[in-house]
């Protein structure tokens, strides 16, 4: 135990000043600390997250360059940006409030493509709801899935359910390449990509876990 001289007090814990004085501690360490360790998720996975905003930094400045250059196929640079704030939007909402973060995020996939795609017929039905907006809402859905997995170390079989809906869900824009009422390819192949290497990806390594899950909600 730790002794203040100045406030004539023993001091538990490691702390090298006295918390009332800030006067230098006397004595040998204790192994024992009163005060908890708090961890903050921003400060263990600081490095992590100067990266992935580094790279939404890269994506949003090439992608409103690119849509300088080539004005003529539209406005599309700021679903991009678009995209990016949702998935900083999403993961900050999801780490602070700590519920459950997957079935959050299917949520709010299926009700962005509902409120586009309505608000798109409403409107005159441009096309840029199931152009741009449902396909790169289920393809950042499914990165965001991703990056809040690692920094939370969720479990698989703690949001394996989720990424299976999402990643069906992304490969719903093959029905509108085969109906023809595509006007861009792009971001929905993008999204079918992913979603179909995100799907193959827990059937080759987590089918164990995909059959456990299925077993309990099933009861079987």
């Amino acid at each position: 135990m730790k002794y203040c001289s100045n406030c004539k007090v023993n001091i538990v814990g490691n702390r090298k000043n006295c918390p009332l004085c800030q006067e230098i501690l006397l004595g040998d360490k204790c192994s024992d600390e009163i005060f908890p360790k708090i961890s903050f998720v921003y400060k263990e996975h600081g490095l992590f997250f100067k990266i992935v905003l580094l790279a939404s930094i890269v994506i949003a400045s090439v992608s409103v360059a690119m849509n300088i250059l080539l004005p003529q196929r539209g406005a599309w640079s700021l679903f991009i940006l678009g995209g990016l704030g949702s998935v900083w939007a999403s993961m900050i909402n999801v780490i602070n409030k700590r519920n459950n973060i997957p079935k959050n995020i299917v949520y709010q996939v299926m009700i962005i493509s509902v409120i586009v795609i309505l608000w798109d017929i409403i409107t005159g039905r441009k096309g840029w709801s199931i152009n741009y907006v449902v396909p790169l809402t289920c393809f950042f859905a499914m990165i965001t899935m991703a990056i809040i997995s690692k920094v939370r170390k969720l479990f698989i079989e703690d949001y394996i359910l989720y990424i299976i809906i999402d990643g069906l869900f992304g490969i719903v824009p093959i029905i509108f390449i085969m109906t023809g009422i595509l006007n861009v390819l792009f971001p929905s192949l993008l999204c079918i990509v992913t979603s179909i290497i995100s799907l193959s990806t827990i059937l080759i390594f987590e089918e164990h876990s995909l059959w456990a899950e299925a077993k309990r909600r099933l009861h079987l």
